[in-house]
């Protein structure tokens, strides 16, 4: 008796191991089914091995938990089975209480959830949504959101979402800056405008006046004047004769700020207008006008033909006294030519003459306006033509640049784009 008595302490003792390691090895496979183990230390003959249990799995897991958007999973009918934990800031709930709710309940309009899943059917599963968020006062935001249908691996829609709160604040912002831009280029139009008209008001004013002087200057008869008196009505009307010149030169400088309708422009045809229209001068000075090979631009032939009159007039009128001037208008070799800081390709057209030319120190001065080089009384004018002709390029979306050797001539680079 005893020795059964023996026997059966052992085997209970027997049976409480199992149930032990039966527990242990239960409390391993919950712990793996939830995710908290990563490893298992096994003992094997005395010596721990140990197996990893970081799968592809826990590693997807782990990203999604770690994703700076929202992921959720959902069930077809909009039951949420699971989301991340960014989705519950995004919507300022906390995950527990999202899932077992609907989708569509987090929706501003509730009816687009059956818009997202006919969608689906046809492949479309991108679409921009508009949010609520829960707390103290409810807000809504837009986000854009991805659905993929994961069957037949699983019954279940993943769906990704991205917040674009900051892009429609950038996106506002810009509009915001866009208006503003404009308002300020239809003010300076405005301003512009008054100005132009101003200019011509006040050129009509001071030119009347001129006029009347000029006429009755001209009335009196130099035989009740002594010298001096002759030579002062002399100095008069010449200074008239001037103030009357800068007034023309003003407003022909401000009439080139509004932007003249483009057509296609033949410059060789340009060029032999003003050519002509510059004969007398021409003979005069026996000047010899060489015209290359020149294209077809689009530009303003009003403003082409100011243009190029002010250049050749200029290289007519800086001629060297001992030579005839010979100016030469040509294309450069050098086609297609680029210009730093500038994306457009440019055709550049030059105009060349042997007049006495420039030191280096005056070629950043000749474009501004009422820069004189050379006295009143060695060479005529005001000081603006070639700032007309620097302001007519800008009106084109082009440059003009200038080389010069003194006592041997000077280059005019005009750079056009190509439309």
């Amino acid at each position: 008796m005893i020795v059964n008595d023996k026997n059966i302490d052992s085997l209970l003792a027997e049976i409480e191991s199992l149930k032990q390691q039966l527990y242990e090895s239960n409390s391993i496979i919950d712990a793996i089914k939830e995710g908290d183990v990563d490893a298992l230390v096994v003992n094997t003959n005395g010596t721990p091995q140990l197996y990893s249990l970081e799968t592809a799995d826990y590693t997807y897991r782990l990203l999604i938990e770690k994703f700076r958007q929202g992921a959720l999973s959902i069930a077809k009918n909009g039951l949420i089975l699971y989301c991340n934990d960014y989705f519950a800031k995004l919507v300022n709930t906390p995950s527990e209480k999202i899932i077992g709710n609907y989708l569509q309940e987090y929706f501003d309009n509730a009816s687009q959830f059956v818009t997202l899943i006919e969608g689906l059917k046809y492949g479309l599963g991108t679409h921009e949504i508009l949010f609520k968020s829960d707390g103290g006062s409810p807000t809504t935001f837009t986000a854009y959101i991805s659905l993929t249908d994961l069957e037949p691996s699983v019954d279940a829609i993943g769906i990704i979402v991205i917040d674009l709160t900051e892009k429609k604040k950038h996106e506002e912002a810009l509009i915001r800056h866009q208006q503003e831009l404009e308002g300020k280029i239809n003010e300076l139009n405005r301003i512009n405008s008054n100005l132009e008209e101003f200019i011509h008001v006040i050129s009509h004013d001071l030119k009347e006046p001129l006029r009347k002087i000029v006429m009755h200057n001209g009335k009196i008869d130099g035989t009740y004047l002594n010298g001096v008196d002759a030579r002062s009505m002399e100095i008069i009307k010449l200074s008239v004769l001037r103030l009357n010149s800068l007034v023309d030169d003003l407003v022909q400088y401000s009439s080139h700020t509004a932007q003249e309708e483009r057509t296609e422009i033949n410059l060789a045809s340009v060029i032999a207008e003003v050519t002509e229209d510059l004969e007398v001068t021409i003979t005069d000075r026996n000047a010899e006008i060489k015209i290359g090979d020149l294209p077809v631009i689009k530009a303003s032939r009003v403003q082409m033909r100011q243009l190029f009159s002010n250049l050749i007039s200029n290289a007519i009128k800086y001629c060297r006294p001992d030579k005839p001037p010979v100016i030469q208008i040509f294309q450069a070799a050098d086609l297609d030519v680029e210009i730093p800081n500038q994306n457009s390709k440019f055709v550049k057209i030059q105009i060349k003459d042997n007049g006495i030319g420039m030191e280096s120190g005056h070629l950043l001065k000749i474009f501004t306006i009422f820069q004189r080089l050379h006295a009143r009384n060695e060479y005529s004018g005001n000081g603006i033509g070639l700032a007309i002709c620097k302001k007519i390029m800008e009106n084109h979306s082009g440059n003009i640049t200038v080389e010069s050797t003194l006592n041997e001539g000077t280059t005019f680079n005009l750079y056009f784009p190509i439309v």
